[in-house]
């Protein structure tokens, strides 16, 4: 039985757009427009650019899709151009660019505040799956550097495993990921708990 068109997985839909049927492109374009409009927000924090910037990545795709290998994972293609749409919008405007996981490293050992705290309970993860909307959630994600930023975006709120994330994220190893997943949801609690509790738990 043939697969429903709006059920039909990333790579099928790109494969009907590389043979001539770009009907297949406005559901892909449907099932991602708020999704990385939302991960590129996370990268500039400025909605009115990232709106441009998300369709420019768009056309990109549309452009070069004949060129994309369906045996690959579209996501971490789509996601990489975003990426890279979204640095280069960064670095135009002359803004402060964190592309290695590298600058942080300073960061992190000077954050005495941070490092006094216990490891982030697995309920952080939930107030911060379930609260995304939430104002003072919004409010301490802005305060956090962009790559921590982008983790949790990628990881929590959009669902991506580490693999996809460490190539989307520039071939960061897996180890150095999760890492920095533990420091940025650290970060994330101490910001939090003045206004959310211990745990998050006054966040939903």
């Amino acid at each position: 039985m043939q697969t429903p068109a709006g059920e039909e997985n990333d790579e099928a839909l790109v494969a009907r757009c590389q043979v001539g049927d770009f009907s297949a492109f406005e559901i892909l374009y449907q099932r991602y427009q708020r999704p990385i409009l939302a991960y590129i927000y996370q990268i500039t924090r400025n909605y009115d650019e990232s709106a441009c910037i998300a369709q420019d990545v768009f056309m990109r795709v549309f452009e070069h899709v004949d060129r994309f290998d369906t045996q690959r994972r579209f996501t971490t293609w789509f996601y990489t151009i975003a990426r890279n749409a979204a640095i280069d919008y960064l670095q135009s405007r002359n803004r402060k660019v964190m592309v290695a996981f590298t600058d942080l490293d300073r960061d992190d050992e000077n954050d005495s505040v941070a490092t006094s705290r216990g490891a982030p309970g697995v309920s952080i993860e939930t107030a911060l799956a379930q609260g995304e909307s939430n104002r003072h959630l919004a409010s301490a994600l802005a305060e956090l550097p962009q790559i921590y930023r982008e983790i949790i975006e990628l990881i929590i709120f959009q669902e991506k495993d580490y693999e996809e994330a460490s190539i989307i994220l520039g071939g960061v190893s897996l180890g150095t990921l999760r890492s920095r997943m533990f420091h940025a949801l650290r970060r994330l609690r101490t910001s939090l708990e003045g206004v959310g509790g211990k745990q998050g738990e006054n966040l939903l």
